[in-house]
């Protein structure tokens, strides 16, 4: 008998404890949720916050429609691109209609070679467009990264032809 209230102690202290170390994993995960939000928060401050921004300008020249696309980097951190080929940029020019006029990379081959551009924080990369003669109109210019795995950073602008 002495053996059988013996044992239901231990197994109720057992019990109890397992109840207080539940408790204490669900505080410390309370704890750990609260720190990681905390450093969440922290990171986002200031600079890290930033992000790439592209851009499109227009460049004077003459007799011909030339743009600058650039990609700066307002992140703390560098960014590397990789690249399937030789092509890094894309370009598309768009009618009002939103009809597709001409694509740059339609009908043109690129070399197949591996390669990678890294921007360093507060640099950037830039790369002219030439756009092809159309007719008069107003278009839509649209620029974007064709780097692989990763955001395309497209900008765009407006173009008038005369």
């Amino acid at each position: 008998m002495l053996r059988l209230i013996f044992v239901c102690v231990i197994f109720m202290v057992g019990i109890a404890g397992c109840g207080k170390a539940n408790e204490k994993a669900e505080e410390q995960t309370d704890v750990e949720k609260q720190t990681d939000a905390s450093e969440e928060a922290s990171v986002q401050k200031g600079i890290v916050a930033g992000k790439m921004e592209p851009s499109l300008t227009k460049q004077d020249s003459s007799g011909q429609s030339v743009y600058v696309y650039t990609v700066k980097n307002q992140t703390e951190q560098e960014k590397t691109f990789v690249f399937s080929s030789g092509q890094t940029i894309d370009f598309e020019l768009q009618n009002q209609k939103g009809e597709v006029v001409y694509k740059d990379s339609k009908k043109k081959m690129y070399t197949q070679a591996i390669q990678e551009i890294t921007i360093k924080q507060g640099e950037e990369f830039s790369q002219k467009v030439v756009l092809p003669k159309v007719e008069s109109g107003t278009y839509t210019l649209t620029v974007w990264l064709t780097a692989k795995g990763d955001e395309n950073y497209k900008a765009a602008t407006e173009v008038h032809v005369d």
